[in-house]
This record gives C-alpha cells, sequence and structure tokens, in this order.
C-alpha cells in the first residue's frame, strides 16, 4: 500500500492536484475563476458591460374581444361580467364607475381595484402614467368612448388596450358600457 503513495503524488502532479492551501502570492481574492478578457477584432478591449434595456413589459396582443353589459343588467350574472383573470371581473352598476367584483360589491373611490388605467395604448408605454380609471379619464367618464386606454392588472402585471366603444351617463340611468379590449396572446 505503501507503494502506491508516491504514484499518487506524481499523478496528482501531472493533473494539477493539490494540497488544498493556497500558494498565490496574488493580492486579489481567489475565486477560482480565471479572468477572461473579451478583445473585439479590431484588437481593442471590448465592452462587456450589460446594457439596460429598460422596463419589460406583459402586453396582452391577441385578438381583441368586445364586452358589452346593457342598461340595468344584472351585475351578479357573469354574462354581464368581463373575466378578464382570476382576479379582475369588470362589470358596472346602475351607474358609477366600473368594479371588480372579485374585490368589490359595487363602485367605490379608485374602483375598479386591483387595476391602473392610463390614456394612450401600449405602443406608448413607457411614457404613460397609471392611475385610477376615473382619474385617467380626468374625472368625465361620460367622455370615454371612442378614447384609448391601457389596463394594468396590478397583481398580474399584465397591459391590456381598451377602447371605450359607449357609456351611458349619469347614476340610476342603466350602466350600460361597452369596450373592446386586446386578449392574452
Amino acid at each position: 500500500m505503501r507503494a502506491v503513495w508516491p504514484k499518487l503524488a506524481a499523478l496528482c502532479t501531472l493533473i494539477g492536484c493539490t494540497s488544498g492551501k493556497d500558494t498565490s502570492t496574488d493580492q486579489d481574492i481567489d475565486t477560482g475563476q480565471t479572468p477572461v478578457e473579451t478583445v473585439d477584432t479590431a484588437g481593442e478591449e471590448a465592452d462587456t458591460a450589460v446594457e439596460d434595456t429598460g422596463p419589460t413589459y406583459t402586453i396582452w396582443t391577441g385578438a381583441p374581444l368586445v364586452f358589452e353589459k346593457p342598461n340595468f343588467g344584472d351585475t351578479t350574472d357573469p354574462a354581464n361580467q368581463d373575466a378578464i383573470s382570476d382576479l379582475v371581473v369588470l362589470t358596472r352598476g346602475n351607474g358609477g364607475a366600473l368594479f371588480n367584483v372579485v374585490l368589490e360589491t359595487g363602485a367605490g373611490g379608485g374602483s375598479p381595484q386591483g387595476t391602473e388605467w392610463a390614456k394612450g395604448t401600449t405602443a406608448d408605454i413607457d411614457s404613460l402614467e397609471f392611475t385610477s380609471l376615473k382619474s385617467a379619464a380626468e374625472g368625465q367618464m361620460k367622455s370615454v368612448p371612442d378614447t384609448d386606454f391601457v389596463l394594468r392588472l396590478i397583481d398580474e402585471d399584465v397591459y391590456i388596450d381598451v377602447r371605450f366603444l359607449s357609456w351611458q351617463p349619469g347614476n340610476g340611468s342603466g350602466g350600460g358600457f361597452s369596450y373592446q379590449r386586446s386578449t392574452q396572446d
């Protein structure tokens, strides 16, 4: 058995085995990795910094869907609710703003909860400022027909193009509305 140790020691020397003790004299921290320098074809050192490409967005660009809630439609009837996701299901009472039936029983300040809105389209997403729907509509929901908005589903971090087609103004007027929106790809 003793004759094997000299052979193992010679083999370790050939293949680079060490005793585990760092005998280097460099002042840098030894990470065990060899630094690699990238050189471009002109012989100059290449920039290895990672370029910041900005935020990434999940934007639904699937086929357009038109949703319509008729005047005086029952808000508890799924036919009068736009189930956009498991967390966001939009409808409107007989007046007032939209609300999210998953989180609310009716419209209130900041409705629909779980969403943010901005006037514009996803083509301009980097410049949009998101807020409540009523704020994005500048307090004039009766003016939303033929207006483009971007709907953000907050928890899912998804962005959807929405174009309102109709809006029945006034409380107690029936609450009818319609819009066209993009769907998941």
